[in-house]
């Protein structure tokens, strides 16, 4: 079941000229929504925000938004809410013209299925063949432009593989497919430093703010992953879940995954 609004009218039609189509010029949100509440708003807030300014692309009101979140997730209990900004139908060409309107989209979407309880057991994951491209002008920006996790995703059809582990083209690891990742080595909890790729996660913010004192940012190269104790990912929907396996590389979900999954629970 999908409920949609696109500018604020009750609509699943966007003008075949916006330039989100074109050339994915946008930026989006997707939220978990809990009876009409969404959870991390304000850390959704904020990068949608940031990626506005990143992209010169007009603001909307978090009221607005707000109100629109609440209208689409009326009366489903838990599902998930993507909002996308786009530059609108400004214009063909890569020149994006100036202009102070937008294309809003807010969308409200059934809660995905998850086989078992991966946050108890852990995932199995497989690290990708597709590398990222390095790119600071975009790293950490949640922009429309995913074709990279597109290809990544389209690796495997092993449905017992959970997730996919991205590294930059200097093999660096730096996330996987939908989640950000962290290592933990002697109670110290390690994220991989996202100045040149990938998305800084709304989830990874929250837990950096609250284990502040033990995280540390930094390059990660591969060979650090089976030295490893523990590993687990973090996205906004399916909140925290513990690493099994990456390819031959296997884990035991650890006191330091649980202690964080225990202090989302709290949230």
């Amino acid at each position: 079941m999908i409920e949609c609004l696109v500018d604020g009218e009750l609509s699943e039609q966007v003008s075949a000229a916006d330039r989100a189509f074109h050339y994915g010029d946008g930026v989006y949100e997707t939220i978990a929504v809990f009876d009409g509440q969404p959870r991390f708003w304000q850390g959704h807030m904020d990068r949608l925000a940031a990626g506005c300014e990143r992209l010169d692309l007009p603001a909307t009101p978090q009221a607005v938004l707000l109100r629109e979140v609440q209208t689409v997730s009326a009366g489903q209990g838990r599902c998930m809410v993507k909002i996308i900004i786009s530059r609108g139908p400004a214009g063909i060409g890569f020149r994006p013209a100036v202009t102070d309107t937008s294309t809003r989209v807010v969308a409200s979407f059934s809660w995905p299925p998850v086989d078992g309880q991966p946050e108890l057991s852990g995932v199995r994951t497989r690290i990708c063949d597709l590398r990222l491209g390095i790119q600071p002008e975009l790293a950490g920006l949640n922009h429309l432009n995913r074709l990279e996790q597109v290809r990544a995703r389209a690796e495997w059809n092993d449905p017992t593989i959970h997730e996919g582990i991205l590294l930059d083209r200097e093999d660096h690891v730096i996330s996987a497919i939908r989640s950000n990742i962290f290592l933990v080595f002697n109670d110290r909890i390690l994220t991989p430093r996202l100045d040149r790729c990938g998305i800084r996660g709304v989830m990874r913010a929250a837990i950096l703010a609250a284990f502040r004192e033990r995280c540390e940012q930094r390059r990660i190269t591969i060979d650090m992953l089976p030295e490893a104790e523990e590993i687990f990912l973090c996205n906004a929907l399916h909140g925290v879940y513990p690493v099994n396996a990456i390819d031959h590389w296997h884990y035991e979900p650890g006191p330091v995954s649980r202690e964080v999954q225990e202090w989302l629970a709290e949230q």
